[in-house]
């Protein structure tokens, strides 16, 4: 009996189609009692198998998924690039192979990468993650048909942190494929060691680095959202924290006939301001003969990819790291003493409630 999962998957591939045969009346009732729609073929037709080759095969099979009865399956591979077989008694074991052929003609609508899931959190461009996206993009250039799925087999070969045996699994229903790969042994703390910048070989170096990466955390949580404010609306302030406060010796006041206790405690708050710095490059690039083209294809340039004129070369420098070293040259230009003044302004607005400011620039 012919392998109903077989001939499911074909059902489904064909969608409510029928596979068109032309030139064997007998194949297309042998289908039928396998469960697979048939008819001769027409233009309706979901699939095409022939039988007879005195027509225009391309022409006929229109785009659409076909195999050749065939003695020459050689010609047959190289004129059509489609599976072959050879006549005979449709048993149900050739109707299977044949059923199993066809089906591997259909087009292979997507393949999936699986990898562990702990490297999920990687970074497009980590050294693992852009082997295995190359090394997939190479193979499956000639990945085209279901019946070429196997080939996706190899998309670890020769890859330095992937292993090379994977498992593939792949769905004639859905038309997809589905690749588990896993990682070579001992990458782990490669990879943590690539995202840290820092090298991470043990579990003791792990802990370490753990350990500061959460003080650090602790550290910008308290400056974070002063931070977005600043972004936002140019002014963001960070509270002090309970940790922060410092107390001093209490004091006894007195106002007239009663007596009072004076508590205080003081606590370093941090005060963010947006600063928009401009600043701007006009290198002489000679005679206007000499550098007019030069100018114009860089105007040019920067209306289709503006990321490439600022990185144009100018001088043995880009132009994007003379625009940084302007910018950088102005935010330090404010001199100390001027850091101390506005620092104390602002300690004195916020310790009396003063709202008001007079500010010369000399």
């Amino acid at each position: 009996m012919t392998d109903s999962e077989i001939c499911k998957d074909l059902s489904a591939l064909l969608k409510g189609g029928a596979v068109g045969v032309r030139g064997d009346g007998g194949l297309i009732s042998a289908l039928a009692d396998a469960g697979v729609a048939a008819e001769e073929l027409c233009a309706e037709s979901a699939a095409a198998i022939f039988a007879d080759t005195s027509c225009d095969v391309l022409a006929e099979a229109a785009g659409r998924p076909f195999i050749v009865i065939s003695e020459d399956a050689e010609g047959v591979r190289k004129e059509y690039g489609c599976a072959c077989m050879a006549p005979g008694e449709w048993t149900d074991e050739r109707l299977g192979a044949l059923v199993a052929a066809l089906s591997g003609e259909f087009a292979l609508s997507a393949v999936n990468v699986d990898i562990p899931e702990w490297m999920r959190f990687l970074p497009a461009e980590n050294s693992a993650v852009a082997e295995l996206v190359s090394h997939t993009a190479e193979v499956c250039k000639n990945v085209k048909k279901i019946k070429d799925a196997s080939a996706l087999s190899l998309i670890t070969e020769k890859t330095k942190y992937w292993s090379a045996e994977v498992t593939l699994e792949v769905n004639y229903t859905a038309a997809e494929a589905k690749v588990i790969c896993r990682e070579r042994d001992g990458i782990f703390f490669e990879m943590l060691s690539e995202i840290a910048g820092d090298k991470i070989d043990g579990e003791y170096t792990l802990m370490k680095y753990v350990r500061s990466a959460s003080e650090a955390k602790k550290g910008y949580a308290k400056v974070r959202d002063a931070l977005e404010c600043a972004r936002v609306n140019g002014y963001g302030i960070v509270s002090p924290a309970e940790e922060d406060l410092s107390y001093e010796q209490p004091s006894v006041v007195k106002q007239g006939s009663s007596v009072g206790i004076k508590l205080r405690a003081s606590a370093p708050t941090y005060h963010v301001i947006r600063v928009d710095v401009s600043g701007e490059v006009c290198p002489i690039m000679g005679e206007a003969s000499q550098s007019e083209s030069l100018v114009k294809s860089m105007m040019s340039g920067f209306e289709t990819n503006p990321e490439e004129t600022w990185n144009t070369d100018v001088f043995g420098k880009s132009l994007k790291a003379m625009v940084q070293e302007g910018l950088g040259a102005k935010v330090g230009a404010i001199q100390e003493d001027t850091r101390a003044k506005l620092r104390k302004a602002m300690t004195r607005m916020v310790n009396e409630g003063k709202g008001g400011v007079i500010c010369i620039i000399l």
